[in-house]
Parts: C-alpha cells; structure tokens; sequence
C-alpha cells in the first residue's frame, strides 16, 4: 500500500524538485544582475561621475589659452620695442635659465628704445649675450651699469617680414597647443568608459573635438588679422 501510495506522487514531486530547482537558478541569475548594477553603481560613486560629462572645464582650457595667445599678438609690433615684448627672452646664470625679468627690470625710453637695470652686475653680461641672440634683432650696448637696447630695424619692408615669420612661429607653438589641450581632454575621458556607453563615449569625443576645431578656426582669424597689420604697418 504505502509502495503504491509513493508510486502515484513520484510525478508531483519530481513536479516540485523542478520547480524547486529552477526558482533557485532564477534567484541566482536576478541576484547577479542586481549585484553587478550594485558594482557599477559603487564604482561610479567611487569614481565621482554622472551620466552627464560636463565639457565647462574643457571649454576653459581652450579658451584660456586663446586668451594667452592674443595677448602674445599684443606684444608683436614693427618699429617698436616695448618691455613686454622681451618677456620671451631667457638668460643663462646662475647655472639655469631664467626669465629676463627675474634678472633685469626694463624702462621705455623712448619708443624703439628700452634701459634695462640689472639687478646683479655680474650677470650684465649674460643678460647682453641673451639680448643679441633673440629673435628679436636689437642692437645691444652697456652704458655704465645699464643696458640699452633698441631695434636694428625700425619700421621696413625687412622688419615686417622678420615680425610675420615670428607670428608664423607663434602660430605653430599655438596650434601644437591646442593638440596638446586636446590630447589631455580625451585622457580625462577615459574613466567615464566604465559608467556610460560607446555611444556616449564617441560623442562625447566628437564634442572635444569640435572645441578644438572651433578655438583652431578663431585663432586661424586673429592670426590673419594680425599679419594683415603687420605686413600693411
């Protein structure tokens, strides 16, 4: 009796041991979506990111270096030599290089012409050697503990075109920029990979890129104007 009893509910609870089994794997597989959206959200907390990148920051660096560019246009002029324009001048002393202004304070004598106090004596020298050699085409002398300094050229067809090519060069060190301020802003994506999509990820690209392309093209224009007032001076 009880043989025949166990015969007759074998297919129930074969029924249940099933059902049983396959409560426990759906279990199993939900925890594991859960835990691995609990692991995602973590490390997103961890990495202090949204879903949303803010490009503020990335737009600030183009646009702070813009501004350092117009003011280096600033600075290029024919026929005339202001103490900013000697900004760009290093010296070697002390054993390294050093900006002329750490070395030496420079006065407007009058508008080609420039006095420069030097601070240590011992250094006049360097800071004459570091004048003759820039780009800048001055004709250096001492006058007792100054040093005067003055363009070779005043406003010629020969100091324009010597003032172009350092506006070609200045462009050049901009553009090389510019790339660098780029290369920068894709590295500081690479965490964001972890917490968004691909899609998200190449537009997010895209949009650096178009920062790049848009500061390119502004400083392309500034760069026309300006030689356009040199080479017309």
């Amino acid at each position: 009796m009880i043989k025949l009893f166990a015969t007759a509910f074998r297919p129930v609870i074969m029924q249940q041991r099933c059902f049983q089994r396959q409560f426990q794997y759906n279990f199993a597989k939900i925890s594991k979506k859960d835990q691995e959206r609990m692991d995602k959200k973590q490390e997103k907390q961890n990495l202090g990111l949204s879903k949303t990148i803010d490009f503020t920051s990335y737009q600030s660096k183009f646009d702070q270096y813009a501004q350092k560019f117009q003011e280096a246009l600033k600075k290029l002029q024919v026929g005339k030599l202001t103490p900013e324009m000697l900004d760009r001048v290093s010296i070697q002393a002390y054993g390294e290089k050093l900006p002329l202004s750490s070395l030496a304070q420079a006065s407007q004598k009058s508008q080609g012409v420039l006095i420069l106090n030097v601070f240590d004596e011992s250094t006049l020298m360097d800071v004459m050697k570091a004048l003759e050699n820039s780009d800048l085409n001055l004709q250096v002398k001492k006058q007792d503990k100054q040093i005067v300094c003055q363009l070779a050229q005043g406003n010629t067809k020969e100091s324009r075109i010597m003032a172009v090519n350092n506006l070609k060069k200045l462009m050049e060190d901009a553009k090389q920029n510019l790339r660098q301020i780029r290369h920068e802003c894709i590295d500081d994506l690479k965490p964001y990979k972890k917490v968004t999509s691909e899609d998200t990820m190449r537009q997010a690209e895209k949009q650096i890129q178009d920062l790049f392309e848009k500061q390119t093209q502004s400083l392309d224009s500034l760069y026309k104007s300006k030689e356009k007032e040199l080479l017309n001076n």
